[in-house]
């Protein structure tokens, strides 16, 4: 009897290209394309692709076919020490899924020039690499609206530390042919005979307060800078009336040039495109 092996693969390689007008390349599976905008004038300043790292196949993984977790990887909240964290393993009380970003300063050297590879088996480092949105004296913390968006808290040395933001729209799901028709139920009667595609869109913003208030208290504002953004999954309970994200993963990482913002006005508006 002749048996056969199957592999269904996805392609998750590293692509950027610099520029508004690149085009999408081919693959297979999911793929990214990730568009960073200066909020004021709505110029497009790159457009890119990321990676799914190991835990984000891991979690893919587990929601296709109801699996239980394979290997338990650290989270963000067991190697920060996260406030209101509960033990790793605990059973979620709402479904997890990607909520969250995180950035952080590992994902390049000191020249634009050596952005370096994202590892499949890593992550943004959670003590050298993440670096917190904000870093609040502790008698200054974020008011309770501001609370609706920045999670990942953590109270030490007198200062709190938020390291993780939610997004600033909600997900939506977009299909469309490559010709911009909207594909509707339809569909299999459709004569239309370009490429179609179906993705899901979120909005990540980065304002002018997000990060320096770290650097300023510790390196100096003009060290200031990312240059690697990461989504997350997660799952939330409630304390004191405030969100916990609990077992914070991550999904994606891209790691692009330095983002310098030691300019105190800048702001990047970061336009998410997942395609299945």
């Amino acid at each position: 009897m002749a048996i056969k092996t199957l592999h269904d693969t996805a392609s998750y390689a590293d692509r950027m290209s610099l520029g508004a007008n690149s085009k999408k390349p081919n693959y297979q599976g999911n793929y990214t394309e990730i568009f960073l905008k200066d909020p004021v004038t709505g110029e497009v300043l790159f457009k890119t692709h990321n990676r799914v790292v190991i835990a984000g196949s891991q979690f893919t993984a587990m929601k296709h076919f109801d699996l239980p977790e394979l290997i338990a990887l650290p989270t963000y909240n067991q190697d920060l020490g996260l406030d209101n964290s509960v033990a790793h393993g605990t059973d979620p009380i709402n479904v997890p899924k990607i909520c969250l970003f995180g950035c952080g300063i590992d994902g390049c050297g000191a020249e634009n020039s050596q952005v370096y590879p994202v590892k499949y088996t890593g992550r943004i480092n959670p003590t050298t690499g993440l670096v917190p949105f904000r870093y609040q004296l502790a008698n200054n913390d974020l008011n309770s609206d501001l609370r609706q968006k920045y999670f990942g808290r953590k109270f030490a040395d007198g200062r709190i530390a938020y390291y993780f933001k939610a997004f600033e729209t909600e997900p939506t799901m977009h299909a469309q042919y490559v010709d911009g028709t909207i594909i509707d139920a339809n569909v299999y009667d459709s004569q239309n005979t370009t490429d179609a595609e179906f993705y899901v869109e979120m909005t990540l913003k980065i304002l002018k307060e997000d990060f320096r208030e770290f650097f300023t208290a510790t390196t100096g504002i003009n060290s200031a800078k990312i240059n690697t953004i990461s989504l997350m999954h997660a799952w939330y309970n409630e304390a004191e009336g405030y969100k916990y994200y609990q077992d914070i993963t991550p999904v994606t990482q891209l790691n692009i040039p330095n983002e310098a913002l030691i300019d105190p006005t800048k702001g990047i508006d970061i336009v998410y495109h997942i395609y299945y």
